[in-house]
């Protein structure tokens, strides 16, 4: 399958929750982006984490997007500069979801038993998750060198511009992709305030 590296995105405003998400802990007292770095960490080498540096568990390497502030596409273009030349593949996942380490075998078992560029987890409502995807390098790398900083652009336009090499959906069966975007998503996920 070649070497996998992780893009971890890491550095929202947290508007719709109010605080620090990422600082939340569980009931270990784990925070939950050290729980998405150790997840990533698992099968990827290395895990690039877009976003403010905190005190993580992994070894990562930590970038900020350009510019600050810009939002995921962002994010993501600026990850992907840290991803060795020697990586076939990159996953990317989101710095408040627990479990987006857990689709990594199954995105990359879809993705090598297919000819598609892109293996991304869709949810039960029908809704692909470029924000839990594994990409091929090269072809992510050829369609975002057009999009400039990404400043401000959907990260979705990258499953998009992906399409005709093709990607692949695979269900999400074990909620990987399930975030916390509200106080009520931290409790359901197990996760309270810090320290």
């Amino acid at each position: 399958m070649g070497r996998l590296a992780a893009i971890v995105i890491a550095g929202g405003q947290a508007r719709r929750f109010g605080a620090d998400k990422l600082a939340l802990r569980d009931d270990s007292g784990r925070t939950l982006l050290d729980i998405v770095c150790t997840g990533a960490a698992e099968y990827a080498d290395p895990v690039i984490v877009v976003g403010p540096q905190r005190a993580v568990d992994a070894t990562v390497i930590w970038t900020r997007e350009v510019p600050a502030g810009g939002g995921p596409c962002a994010a993501l273009i600026t990850g992907l500069r840290d991803v060795p030349a020697d990586c076939d593949q990159v996953m990317v996942l989101a710095g408040d979801s627990p479990r987006g380490a857990l689709a990594i075998p199954r995105l990359r078992d879809a993705l090598g038993a297919s000819d598609h560029v892109a293996a991304t987890l869709v949810d039960d409502q029908g809704r692909e998750q470029p924000i839990t995807t594994l990409y091929d390098v090269s072809a992510l790398r050829r369609v975002t060198a057009t999009y400039g900083s990404g400043e401000n652009m959907s990260v979705r336009r990258i499953l998009d511009d992906l399409r005709p090499a093709g990607v692949i959906g695979v269900p999400d069966e074990n909620g990987a992709a399930d975030d916390v975007d509200r106080p009520e998503d931290a409790r359901r996920l197990g996760f309270r305030p810090g320290p």
